[in-house]
């Protein structure tokens, strides 16, 4: 009789969580485990569970409810039980594991030979797919439906498609410089669970580098919970890790994305990025400004003003005219006003972005900005986010939202 333990892994979450996934699924067939598709054959269901905003966190919740009806034991990762502690733990009462945690992951798994800490950090993403296609045929369906009954979600979808040439390229090696966040940012709960800031070294970064090289992989987008921050715990800096792997490529011609750069960092280290990304090779920066206004910035705990950001990325607009450069907005953030807002867009009138990514504030019982009121309405939000499309369409920017 077959006794080789089967494992279904799931996640709706980010790159870096799909990272995670990636990982997990490795370190099963690393000790002979079988990955199946299918939670209906599986011993164990792991799940990756997004809280990136409402919708996302009601979806992981409905995704943790039907895995637990399968006979294997389902097993929550990822952020959701930090960012929605109280409401977690009402609706779980299951084994879980925190990504800070991860290195306690065995302990689920009593005798494995290959422990998850020996196993490297992966370059590829596992596939998201739709887990709803597998764990609930029908939910996927009336999916479906109610999106092509919905003009504003269809007029969303034909708008992706038609600048699809302008959407993030996903098509790239990841390379993952550090773990965890040291910064402080109010909107955010995801540091909670991501926990402190654990830089790799510099050789071991470099090392994995030139064995994509070697690979003839040339696209390459640099990871972590905050990349600026790299180099912070180690007595090193964000700047030595680009110069080292600077050298180590020299004679290829690479492409880099350098992803979520904290705008902090992109005007501390400005000189050495732009002096790197002269060569030739840094494609993209997102750099995420969130909001025009310092007194919101100030609320946010973002540690910086506006008017260093513009100044700063107009500087890399002049000196690397090529350069996509990418960001994110917070819509909707507590007590933010209508002139607020504008302040915002009127940011996207000093500096061209190629892409802007549209978040709707979520209240997340895990930030610190859950105890700042008065909190701004949904109806007041999704009028301001339609005002920004119709702002960004008529300057031949590309959006996208996640609200």
């Amino acid at each position: 009789m077959n006794t080789t333990k089967q494992v279904y892994i799931a996640s709706n979450g980010c790159n870096r969580r799909l990272l995670d996934a990636d990982r997990v699924k490795r370190y099963f067939l690393l000790n002979d485990w079988k990955i199946t598709d299918s939670p209906r054959n599986a011993d164990f269901n792991l799940f990756f569970a997004s809280a990136l905003n409402r919708v996302r966190i009601d979806e992981s919740f409905d995704i943790i409810e039907r895995l637990s009806r399968f006979p294997g034991e389902t097993i929550v990762l990822g952020c959701i039980m930090e960012v929605a502690p109280t409401e977690f733990h009402e609706k779980w009462n299951g084994k879980f594991l925190a990504v800070k945690d991860m290195n306690k992951f065995d302990s689920f798994f009593p005798g494995i030979r290959i422990k998850y800490r020996d196993v490297s950090p992966g370059n590829t993403p596992a596939k998201p797919g739709n887990i709803y296609k597998t764990v609930s045929p029908d939910v996927f369906i009336r999916q479906r439906l109610s999106l092509a009954l919905n003009p504003a979600k269809v007029g969303d979808k034909l708008y992706s498609y038609l600048h699809r040439n302008q959407r993030e390229d996903y098509n790239t090696t990841f390379i993952w410089v550090s773990n965890g966040c040291p910064n402080k940012c109010s909107f955010c709960a995801e540091r909670k669970v991501i926990g402190d800031l654990h830089s790799r070294p510099v050789t071991e970064i470099v090392k994995e580098y030139g064995k994509m090289l070697d690979e003839g992989r040339r696209n390459f987008e640099f990871i972590g919970d905050d990349v600026g921050s790299y180099g912070l715990d180690i007595n090193s800096s964000f700047p030595d890790l680009i110069e080292a792997l600077n050298r180590r490529d020299a004679g290829h011609s690479v492409n880099w994305v350098i992803k979520h750069l904290h705008p902090k960092f992109i005007i501390k280290y400005q000189d050495d990025i732009i002096n790197i990304a002269r060569s030739g090779k840094v494609k993209e920066i997102i750099c995420c400004f969130q909001t025009g206004s310092n007194r919101l910035l100030d609320l946010m705990n973002r540690q910086h003003s506006i008017e260093e950001v513009i100044i700063t990325l107009k500087r890399f607009r002049e000196a690397l005219p090529e350069i996509k450069l990418a960001t994110n907005i917070i819509v909707g953030f507590p007590t933010e006003t209508d002139e607020e807002f504008l302040q915002t867009l009127a940011v996207f009138d000093e500096v061209y972005f190629d892409r802007v990514h549209l978040i709707k504030y979520y209240d997340a019982e895990g930030s610190d900005s859950h105890e700042i009121h008065p909190k701004i309405s949904d109806e007041s939000i999704a009028r301001r986010i339609k005002s920004a499309k119709k702002f960004l369409k008529q300057r031949d920017i590309y959006f996208q939202t996640r609200d």
